[in-house]
């Protein structure tokens, strides 16, 4: 599957871009009638000047990325006898959990008698799968996900072998002696205890000389550490010493093989140089994370904290431990839940002050808290009437109409009078969010075509906006508006221009400059009102404290740069200052048509 933005090669079944993070369409069934748009594009649309914009004839592909169906198979397996290699985390603790479950008092035994049980060696947990792929492994590439930059790794066979470079004694009754038993814990205290009994392995193997041709261990009394630039198992590089200790480090560290394990959604489907995660688009390039470093000797582990937060990996490098911890931020970035500050503006614009504005916005924002937690649900939309076609106004008032009619019944009039009448309310999950989005829309289109059919008129909209909920925006986008995100001060475009030049400048054949001010810009792909069956794109994207969201239509992203959007969003220091500056912006810089922008602050 290419990339419709930046044409690179992804698999058939990605959901997101690997090189730009763009939404894919998961469905190809369309694709043979969509050949040619980018290659002939004279044939596809119709030349008009800016001010006259319209439709073009054909279609490129859409994006509509599908939610991934959950393996559950219902039943238990012998996870030892499978064929595959990688386990999930979750298939992993289940199965050390049964084991011990079942061999305890067995293991019990023969520790006290100083034995070896010998029949249970090849299931043994520590024998198991583990999460860790150290480099230089020689299992087959089917079998094992490929390298990238930035990730947690899915644990494989080939920590053993690391473990025993690194001169851990083989004997099965010093494993049974220091493996920690699982049968009361609860679940999420199963990662802990992986990690703790992992240090205990690992201290057994200072008491053992090192082999030939191994890397001496470090002794308890020159636990120095890192430099910031080293690199361990060929993965993370220390950024920062964040704490030295005498029996724990603490530093930051980048991980450069990120698409091992995706950060945001856990998926371990990517390969080496994606730099975005093909199920959720999350960006994977030298993601953060905070790594623990324990010595070898005994007592020094034994006297390490317990660390709280999230454990991606563990590893064994240069005869000491190594725990990577999952930053808190992204674990828990809303404690309190989400707050959403939120404005519109619109003008005409300079040189369309005399005509009817064509533009319309949408803020429907419905907020409850309950037990000190904010759970936001808003609609932010805008809509931008097709100009020179009959009312344009029209077109974007009644897509905004339909919209907001039917998310109010939706999302609050119906849950309000079921709580009424004293039924219980079961909130809509990600699917029937998305289901409703896409429906809410078709329905505004469907109505669009039903008009021009009675009026014999060919009016239409564009329509880009998102709905958040909760933590997520679901972006949506038909036509040449825009939707940015602005994160950490850099800007980001978030949606595909349906457009002849964007298609233009996917295919290579001109440059981002060029969308600015080629003659036949004004030409688009997609609109509401142009066809019953309308490609919708709908995407999903994690929200963190401090991200700003704009939606805006063409007469104020041709008007005004990425830079100095970026600009004005950073300095501004609310939404409605944000909107009345991008207006006075646009109209400073031209005012070529009109201007409407709707900014949403998420804190």
């Amino acid at each position: 599957m290419f990339c419709p933005s930046c044409n690179a090669p992804n698999r058939e079944d990605a959901k997101f871009c690997k090189s730009c993070g763009q939404p894919l369409r998961a469905e190809q069934a369309r694709a043979p009638e969509q050949a040619g748009s980018v290659a002939e594009p004279e044939q596809s649309v119709s030349s008009a000047p800016a001010e006259e914009r319209e439709p073009a004839t054909a279609s490129p592909a859409t994006v509509e990325p599908q939610q991934s169906a959950t393996e559950d198979s219902g039943e238990e397996e012998d996870l030892s006898l499978a064929p595959t290699l990688i386990l999930s985390p979750e298939k992993v603790m289940a199965y050390r959990s049964r084991f011990w479950r079942q061999n305890e008092a067995e293991i019990r035994r023969a520790s006290q008698a100083g034995e070896t049980t010998g029949q249970n060696t090849s299931a043994h947990p520590a024998d198991m799968p583990t999460v860790i792929m150290p480099s230089g492994s020689s299992l087959p590439a089917s079998n094992v996900p490929e390298a990238s930059e930035g990730q947690p790794a899915p644990l494989t066979p080939g920590d053993n072998e690391q473990k025993q470079t690194a001169g851990e004694p083989q004997e099965s009754e010093q494993k049974q002696e220091k493996q920690p038993s699982f049968d009361s814990a609860p679940a999420p205290a199963l990662e802990q205890k992986e990690v703790s009994g992992s240090m205990t392995d690992q201290s057994v193997s200072g008491e053992e000389p090192p082999q030939d041709g191994e890397k001496p261990q470090a002794e308890e009394g020159n636990f120095a550490p890192l430099s910031v630039g080293d690199t361990l198992i060929g993965r993370y590089e220390i950024t920062q010493v964040l704490e030295a200790g005498p029996n724990e480090h603490i530093y930051q560290a980048v991980d450069h093989q990120g698409y091992q394990h995706c950060w945001n959604c856990g998926s371990e489907q990517n390969a080496e140089g994606d730099e975005f995660c093909n199920d959720c688009g999350a960006g994977m390039l030298n993601v953060i994370y905070i790594l623990h470093e324990y010595p070898a000797s005994g007592s020094a582990a034994k006297e390490a904290n317990v660390l709280q937060g999230a454990i991606v990996n563990t590893f064994m490098d240069r005869g000491r431990t190594y725990a990577v911890e999952q930053p808190s931020l992204i674990q828990n970035a809303f404690p309190n839940g989400v707050q959403l500050l939120a404005a519109s503006d619109s003008d005409a614009g300079d040189v369309r002050r005399s005509e009817p504005n064509e533009d319309s916005t949408l803020i429907l924002q419905l907020q409850r808290i309950h037990e000190s937690r904010s759970t936001p649900v808003g609609i932010f939309i805008v809509a931008d009437g097709m100009g020179g076609h009959d009312k344009g106004q029209v077109a974007s008032r009644m897509a905004v109409n339909i919209i907001a009619e039917r998310m109010t019944r939706e999302l609050l009039s119906n849950p309000l009078q079921a709580e009424k009448e004293g039924k219980t309310v079961e909130p809509l999950d990600e699917d029937d969010l998305v289901g409703l989005l896409r429906n809410t829309i078709e329905e505004a289109n469907l109505a669009l075509c039903q008009q021009n059919q009675r009026d014999k008129t060919d009016m239409g909209s564009t329509l880009t906006g998102y709905m958040i909920v909760g933590e997520h925006a679901y972006i949506v986008n038909v036509g040449d508006s825009r939707t940015y995100m602005v994160r950490e001060g850099q800007i980001y475009q978030l949606t595909t221009d349906h457009s002849l030049v964007g298609q233009l400048v996917a295919g290579g054949l001109i440059e981002p400059d060029d969308v600015y001010t080629h003659p036949q810009r004004s030409q688009i792909f997609r609109s509401l009102g142009d066809k019953p069956n309308v490609q919708i794109d709908i995407f999903k994207q994690q929200l963190l404290p401090g991200d700003i969201m704009l939606s805006c239509c063409d007469g104020l992203w041709e008007m005004v740069r990425n830079p100095q959007i970026e600009s004005i969003l950073n300095s501004a220091p609310d939404p409605q200052t944000a909107c009345t500056q991008l207006i006075e912006a646009a109209n400073a810089n031209g005012g070529e048509d009109n201007i409407s922008a709707v900014v949403v602050y998420v804190r």
